[in-house]
């Protein structure tokens, strides 16, 4: 009787060892199959803004706008103040991990690739396992997209306030513009907003704040100068 219950076990274990392979190897071909159609597809939401749509009253503010439309100012602007060597690295930027490690700090090194994965797929709550689901999201992403349909997907998809996502609708609300038409100060202001968007506004900001847009707008004229904006640029 034992022989028979051990060898049970041991059957409906390696069953169950093998439909987790299986289901396994089905979400890893889902998740490829999703990235390489958001090449071309513009997602129709993503993690973070169905979670958000569930705290708030109203829909999210959310209108798309192709890169060639969203204006020079506002993507250098961007890539300035959150990854100024966005079209150098391949996901993740070494330099800016050692210096935060350096500075005793847990985040802050975060690349726009990193941030759309984080965006477009996983929770907010950090943990080991979302920290590796997101590198390899990262890379497959790196992988499959090019710099100029990341960056797109990023500008489109950022939350940028409280029910706002996107720099258009940003743009709109904050400045009364579209994005296309901000100046390089606004974008500046606009940049300095995200990485607190629900308590910053781009219209009112701090002189500390203000400051630091200054400073953005200095990196970004840098990087249209020193051809490190190349990727994304449109000419």
């Amino acid at each position: 009787m034992s022989k028979k219950f051990s060898s049970w076990k041991s059957t409906t274990l390696g069953n169950m060892i093998k439909w987790m392979i299986r289901l396994l190897v089905a979400l890893i071909i889902a998740l490829l199959g999703a990235i390489i159609l958001l090449r071309w597809i513009n997602p129709p939401t993503t993690a973070v803004i169905m979670s958000e749509t569930r705290n708030l009253k109203n829909s999210v503010n959310q209108e798309w706008t192709p890169l060639e439309s969203l204006g020079n100012n506002i993507s250098l602007a961007v890539v300035a103040s959150e990854d100024a060597n966005f079209c150098n690295h391949h996901g993740f930027d070494l330099s800016e991990i050692l210096k935060v490690r350096k500075k005793g700090l847990m985040r802050g090194a975060s690349t726009i690739s990193q941030q759309v994965t984080k965006n477009l797929f996983l929770w907010r709550n950090r943990s080991w396992v979302r920290k590796g689901m997101e590198a390899v999201i990262t890379l497959l992403i790196e992988s499959f997209w090019p710099k100029k349909r990341i960056l797109e997907v990023y500008l489109n998809i950022a939350e940028t306030g409280r029910g706002y996502f996107g720099m258009p609708t940003i743009a709109k609300k904050r400045f009364n513009k579209k994005v296309g038409e901000l100046s390089l100060r606004q974008a500046s202001y606009i940049a300095v907003t995200l990485p607190n968007p629900k308590k910053r506004n781009a219209a009112n900001l701090t002189q500390k704040l203000k400051n630091q847009a200054k400073k953005v707008r200095i990196g970004a004229t840098t990087l249209k100068m020193d051809g490190r904006a190349s990727c994304f640029l449109n000419q």
